[in-house]
């Protein structure tokens, strides 16, 4: 059985596409040099991207084990992350933080995040990860090919694109509903 993430309370697939869907298109425009509204949309997008991921049972130790949301390298989140996350739970996993300065081979994530590091490049957190079941999603403005996600500002807002193949080659599923939303979107995986 695959695990597909929920928030709180139980919802439905429309009222967490149209949660998403708000992220994309309602928020206001991000205003240069309001970093703390950008990163506030992001950590709502980084959990509401989960319902339409799917992990292959694999991916956990155990039934309720944790989710791991990892932040690598400078985590500009600060307690955005936190407050977004808190008491939530993926499927029937609850969402735990791990801030990771560096990210070690093997790094135990459901969903890395890469922030800019002075540490390591984009490419060597992804190596880090290579082969595991790990929703990799990179921020704006780096240089992460092989990022399953890619933030990037449009018109002023956050939106992310989809790489399908990374997605494919890590062995996830994404929702084509999440697929149609993203800034470009791209064309394989139907799912």
């Amino acid at each position: 059985m695959a695990v597909l993430g929920s928030g709180r309370r139980r919802t439905g697939p429309l009222s967490l596409l149209t949660g998403l869907a708000l992220c994309v298109g309602l928020t206001g425009p991000v205003r240069a040099g309001d970093a703390s509204l950008e990163y506030a949309v992001k950590a709502n997008y980084l959990y509401k991207f989960t319902p339409f991921v799917e992990w292959p049972p694999t991916a956990f130790d155990a039934p309720t084990s944790a989710f791991n949301l990892c932040v690598a390298g400078h985590d500009p989140f600060g307690a955005a992350m936190d407050r977004v996350v808190r008491d939530r739970r993926v499927a029937d996993h609850p969402v735990m933080i791990i801030r990771l300065p560096v990210v070690a081979k093997g790094a135990a994530c459901h969903l890395l995040f890469l922030g800019r590091s002075r540490v390591q490049t984009p490419q060597q957190m992804l190596a880090a990860v290579a082969g595991q079941p790990v929703l990799t999603v990179a921020d704006q403005g780096l240089s992460a090919k092989g990022a399953m996600v890619q933030f990037v500002l449009a018109d002023g807002r956050v939106r992310f694109e989809i790489r399908p193949d990374a997605v494919q080659a890590g062995g996830l599923t994404l929702s084509s509903k999440l697929q149609a939303l993203s800034a470009a979107p791209q064309k394989g995986d139907s799912r």
